[in-house]
Parts: structure tokens; C-alpha cells; sequence
């Protein structure tokens, strides 16, 4: 693939649209309890059903997009229209999280050589550097109560999960191994965070507790399985899969462990973000020529390009204040 995306890793909802005022307009991303192992449930399959004619959720989705000369962060609605951009830089900056408030985001940037963690308003204002590490640091993903910060930094030689408060503060590693760890999410709860490990060859789902004990492997497939996300409500995990030779979006009960595949349409089709209430996600597909952002129900259907730009749209992100 053209785009190494396997290794890529308040205000309330009025404020926001104050503060960016074209951004809504009209329109025209059991604590300690140890998971059965093996083997993987069986896999069910939903057939897609899109719908030209569906109603699109509201909401705000910030993304990544390479639309300019450099990967830079914007926001739109969650229909596609009122795409406003956040940052400017002459380097990269992707992978947006909102803080739970929705009144900031944070973002991987290399601006300054090497990747680190931002943090700016949600109107892109007062973008701040986290990290100041000379390792790569990248993929954060605020915790639930907002306190808190998990990313991704190889300053121990190998990318491993690390927590840091919320300004940068008390940078610590919770989870690694050899192989490497990456893309951490948290449960609703903040209780436990899902991340993606190559420790037993293939990229595999683990989940641990929030300090990094009990590491646990989800998945077991002997193919490259990522992107985990946790519905709002932490009944299910969804991710995308290699097992039938391209990424497709599945779901995975985290009592059970039972998957169901989502998608079945040929092309790549990756990083999962739920809407705030759990009936959308919105993942990255490459299925018409180039990466752009989708939407579909949490069933599968109504699979909608929400982008449709020449330039590669990805890591689309939910936020999480709803209108």
C-alpha cells in the first residue's frame, strides 16, 4: 500500500460552533477479569447494505487529510460538509483525539523532527507540545475522565504504551514488550485500555488494566488485527482485520468475545471511531482510489463517503459533544 497505515498509528457543542462558526452548517470519528484465550469464536458476517438516501447522524468528526502539502488536522460535520481546518504546519500532524468535553483535541505532530504529542483548543488555538521528547512519540488517546493521556513512544527502544497526565506530566510506561505495543484506547470506565502487540507474531488485540497489569490477548487469528475502538456503552470492541488478505471492519463482544465481520467490500477498510451514542462508526477506506472517511450504522449498513477528496482522508474521530 502507497500509505503504511498498519503502522500509523470543555466545550460543549454550542461553544464549538461559536467559535467556529462554519463548521455546523446546514448540510446542502470487568476489571482484572481474564478473557477466554482460545480458540476465536466463530466469525459472523453481516452483508452491507448502502443507502444513498440515509438521514446522517449530527456531530463533529475531526480527521487527518493530506488535502494540502503536508498532513494537517481538520474538522467537519459528521454529513461532510462545513470542513474547516486546524493546523498548518510545513511537517505532518495527524491522528486527532478529542479530549471527553470536547473542548480539546490532541494529535501526534512532527513539526519538530520527531513525532509528539500536541494538544490545541478545538478551534485549533494555543497548540502546545506534550511530550518534548527526542523519541517518537504518537497515537494519544485521551482517557475517559479526561485526566489522562496514553500514546505510543519508542524511547525505550521499542514503541510501548505510556500514560502521562493530561498536561504533559508524569510520562510513564505502563505496557511493552520486544516486539512492540501501539494504539492504546481506553474502556468507557478508564478502567482498562485496549492495544495492538506483535509479542506473538501477527499484530494482535490485548486488553490490560490501566496500570498495565493483566495483559491479555483478544484475538487470535495469525493475521495482522488493529485499530481497536470501544463502543460508548464497553459492551464491544471494534477493529479491523487482515484475515481474508485486505482490512475489513469487525466488532467484538468483550464479555464473549464473539466477532462479527461488518464489512465485506474488497479495498482496505480500517480505524473504527464510534459515534458518541454507538449507532455509527466511521473508519478509513481506500475502496475508491484513495483514503477518504466513511460512515455506517454500527450494523454495518448504510455505508456512506462522508469526504470524497483527492487528497487521502483518515483517522476520523468522534467528538464526543453531541448538538
Amino acid at each position: 500500500m502507497s500509505m503504511s497505515w498498519s503502522r500509523r498509528v470543555g466545550f460543549p457543542i454550542a461553544l464549538i460552533v461559536a467559535s467556529i462558526p462554519l463548521v455546523l452548517l446546514p448540510a446542502c470519528g470487568k476489571e482484572g477479569e481474564e478473557a477466554v484465550l482460545s480458540p476465536t469464536p466463530a466469525t459472523a458476517t453481516i452483508e452491507p447494505t448502502p443507502s444513498p438516501s440515509v438521514q446522517l447522524p449530527s456531530g463533529l468528526i475531526a480527521f487527518t487529510s493530506s488535502r494540502g502539502e503536508s498532513e494537517d488536522i481538520y474538522i467537519m460535520n459528521a454529513d461532510g460538509s462545513g470542513v474547516v481546518q486546524l493546523t498548518d504546519s510545513p511537517t505532518n500532524d495527524k491522528a486527532p483525539t478529542w479530549s471527553p468535553d470536547g473542548s480539546r483535541i490532541a494529535f501526534t505532530s512532527y513539526r519538530d523532527g520527531n513525532g509528539e504529542i500536541y494538544v490545541m483548543n478545538a478551534d485549533g488555538s494555543d497548540q502546545t507540545n506534550l511530550t518534548n521528547n527526542p523519541a517518537s512519540d504518537q497515537a494519544p488517546a485521551w482517557s475517559p475522565d479526561g485526566s489522562r493521556i496514553a500514546f505510543v513512544s519508542d524511547r525505550e527502544g521499542t514503541g510501548e504504551i505510556h500514560v502521562m497526565n493530561a498536561d504533559g506530566s508524569d510520562q510513564t510506561r505502563v505496557a511493552g514488550s520486544t516486539a512492540g505495543d501501539s494504539d492504546p484506547t481506553w474502556s468507557p470506565d478508564g478502567s482498562r485500555i485496549a492495544f495492538i502487540s506483535t509479542r506473538d507474531g501477527a499484530r494482535e488485540i490485548y486488553v490490560m488494566n490501566a496500570d498495565g497489569s493483566d495483559q491479555t490477548q483478544l484475538t487470535h487469528d495469525r493475521a495482522d488485527n488493529m485499530w481497536p475502538a470501544w463502543s460508548p456503552d464497553g459492551s464491544k470492541i471494534a477493529f479491523n482485520s487482515e484475515r481474508f488478505r485486505h482490512a475489513d471492519i469487525y466488532t467484538m463482544n468483550t464479555d464473549s468475545l464473539e466477532q462479527t465481520r461488518l464489512i465485506t467490500e474488497l479495498g482496505e477498510d480500517f480505524q473504527a471511531a464510534w459515534s458518541p451514542d454507538g449507532s455509527w462508526i466511521a473508519f478509513t477506506s481506500d475502496r475508491d482510489g484513495n483514503h477518504e472517511i466513511y460512515l455506517m450504522k454500527s450494523d454495518g449498513s448504510a455505508q456512506t463517503n462522508i469526504t470524497n477528496n483527492p487528497g487521502d482522508d483518515t483517522r476520523a474521530a468522534w467528538s464526543p459533544a453531541m448538538p
